[in-house]
Formats: structure tokens, sequence, C-alpha cells
């Protein structure tokens, strides 16, 4: 119902300014992403503020924001599954960050690898969003090395705020084990 509807507002505003069928289709499509994203952004947020953690989780998600759309790797293939898989990685982000003692030398080790995957790998370009334009696939290369050693920087200088620097390495870590699926898109194995 929700969805009817963006699509019809889409419609009515693409029609007023005179947009072709196809440039519709395509703004339909990107604000439905935009809606589903939000809408499973909010969810993850209400249900880990009922259980207390609603500090850890925005900065899971905001760790998330800042890196995922420039390496790509993961993705579920429908809006349910994706939401469960968030909540699982943050629960686990959060567990890993509350459970683990990472001192200055073990965040700027994992900090290193972590760099070092991102600059040979990013991005990782999957069939459900190809990228193929050099430029593009080369810029989202630099951005995700540069937003990866900023947040990295960030954890290091937080480190005495043990619980949220350990969330940002941990999120980064797990940004890049999901650059590592070897099940592609559409391959049974």
């Amino acid at each position: 119902m929700l969805r009817k509807k963006l699509d019809h507002f889409v419609e009515e505003i693409c029609k007023y300014n005179n947009f072709t069928q196809d440039k519709t289709e395509e703004i339909q499509y990107v604000m439905r992403l935009m809606m589903y994203e939000v809408l499973k952004i909010i969810t993850i947020i209400i249900m880990f503020s009922i259980l207390g953690y609603s500090k850890e989780v925005v900065l899971i998600i905001f760790t998330m924001i800042c890196v995922k759309p420039f390496t790509g790797g993961y993705h579920e293939t429908s809006q349910k599954r994706c939401l469960i898989a968030t909540t699982m990685l943050c629960c686990l982000t959060i567990l890993m960050a509350k459970n683990s003692n990472l001192n200055l030398v073990s965040t700027i080790l994992i900090s290193i690898i972590n760099i070092f995957c991102i600059y040979h790998q990013a991005p990782i370009v999957n069939k459900c969003m190809p990228i193929t334009k050099l430029s593009l696939i080369k810029k989202n290369n630099r951005i995700a090395l540069i937003n990866y050693i900023i947040l990295s920087m960030i954890s290091i200088f937080i480190i005495k705020y043990r619980v949220y620097s350990n969330i940002i390495i941990w999120t980064l870590t797990i940004n890049v084990c999901l650059m590592f699926n070897s099940k592609k898109h559409g391959e049974v194995q």
C-alpha cells in the first residue's frame, strides 16, 4: 500500500515535469529503495532502543552508511532478508564490541588489515548492482579507502571509550568480511 502511494506520488510529479516513462520508472525505483532503507533503519533503531542499545546501533548504522555503498559485496535478495541479516549483524557487532577488549595495538593492527583489504579489493561488484565504468570503480575505491582511514582513526582516538571504539572497528571488519563472500548472487553451490 505504501509502495503504491509512493509510486503514484512520483508518477504525478514526473507527469507534471514531463519526464519520460523510463525516467519515471527509474525515479520510482530509487524512491522505493530509499523508503525501504529508511524503514529498515528506523525499525532497527527502535528494536535496539527497546533493548537499551540505541547509541551502539546508531554508531553501527552510521559506520555502515559511510562504507558499505562504496565497498560493495554481500547483498540479500529481498528487503525482509536484508532486515533480518542487518539485525543479526548489529547483534553480532554489539556482542563482539562488549565482549572484546581491544587495546591500542590490536585496534591499529586490525585497522591496517581492514585498510589493506579495502585498498586491494573494494569495490566488490555484485550482479544485483553492477558497476561497469572504470572511473566509478576507482572513485568508489578511493572513497571507501578514505572513509576506512577516517573511521579507523576515530576508533583509535576514542580508544578510552572502549565499546564505541570496538563498535567502529568490528563494524569495519565485518564489512570487510562481507566483501569476501564466496557465493555469487544467483549461483547455487
